[in-house]
């Protein structure tokens, strides 16, 4: 519960959230924070102009910061860009998002790095170069993968594409954008599973999962698990990201490949999804949800007893 603002002059952990779903994962951070007794304040659109009002005029003050909602919604960037420019500190600085939400820019960093990456052919946006050279897209392994550089949740990309036109047809959707053409993966079974994988990277630790990419479902790790998957090498994988990247919460997919590759598919997904399994099928297993929110947690109470 938020209390009056006229009472504040710092808080530890701000919270800023604009979507509906958002809200168990939400509560449970707070819920959390107080019982850790870490003072937090939860910042939406009921309230976002009077906490706006209160930073810009030094009657609000937060050390750190979770920005959950300027991504898809500019009236929390004026939040974002005055918190800032206080001083504060962030939970994935807007920024350091910026950056790693452009796949196209990202792929070559990424594999300056040394990440296995699928084959990837990167296109200029269709407004600066509307043709693209047929041979380029004949000489590719089919099925592929075409995707827009930006945006997230799925929109925009074709999967099993095996021909040019399917490429011109999604760049003359988004013609603004750069588009990736990535080679195909096809998993390895591992007692009759796929082998994807969904890796959260939570202020330097690391959670790993099943996901499934044809269904969407989340499966937690097992001890059994142990044995066939090398976890080690999915959080070797994830560091380098979040080395690259510079991002303190994020996840990423990985699979492994019928040559015994780990390749990483999707780079960075943040803000992640934090859908209750337990409401939602294609949601995060509640288990995990609560690590992740321990990580926050503890991650901030850390930064500030510093």
């Amino acid at each position: 519960m938020n209390p009056p603002a006229e009472s504040l002059t710092e808080i530890p952990l701000g919270i800023a959230w604009n979507w509906q779903y958002d809200t168990d994962f939400v509560l449970l951070l707070d819920q959390a924070c107080h019982k850790s007794g870490l003072r937090s304040y939860l910042v939406g659109h009921h309230n976002l102009r009077a906490v706006t009002d209160d930073v810009e005029h030094d009657r609000l003050r937060f050390r750190w910061f979770l920005d959950r909602a300027s991504d898809e919604d500019k009236q929390f960037l004026h939040l974002n860009q005055l918190l800032h420019a206080r001083g504060t500190q962030f939970l994935n600085a807007h920024h350091h998002y910026l950056r790693a939400s452009d796949k196209a820019e990202i792929h070559r960093e990424l594999l300056a790095a040394g990440l296995p990456l699928p084959l990837t052919l990167i296109l200029p946006p269709h407004d600066r170069e509307p043709g693209v050279d047929p041979k380029l897209i004949d000489a590719f392994a089919k099925p592929f993968v075409v995707k827009p550089a930006r945006g997230g949740g799925g929109k925009g990309v074709v999967t099993g594409a095996t021909h040019v036109d399917q490429v011109h047809r999604a760049r003359s959707q988004q013609k603004g954008q750069r588009f990736l053409v990535q080679q195909h993966i096809e998993p390895q079974l591992l007692d009759g599973r796929r082998a994807w994988f969904r890796v959260y990277y939570v202020c330097d630790q690391v959670i790993p999962c099943w996901w499934d990419d044809r269904t969407h479902r989340y499966t937690e790790f097992t001890a059994a698990d142990a044995g066939r998957v090398n976890v080690a090498e999915l959080a070797r994988l994830v560091r380098v990201i979040a080395r690259v990247t510079q991002l303190d919460f994020f996840s990423s997919e990985v699979a492994l490949d019928r040559t015994g590759r780990y390749v990483v598919i999707d780079y960075v997904n943040t803000p992640c999804d934090m859908r209750l399994q337990s409401k939602h099928a294609n949601g995060v297993p509640d288990a995990l949800v609560h690590q992740i929110v321990a990580a926050l947690t503890g991650h901030v109470q850390k930064q500030i007893a510093q």
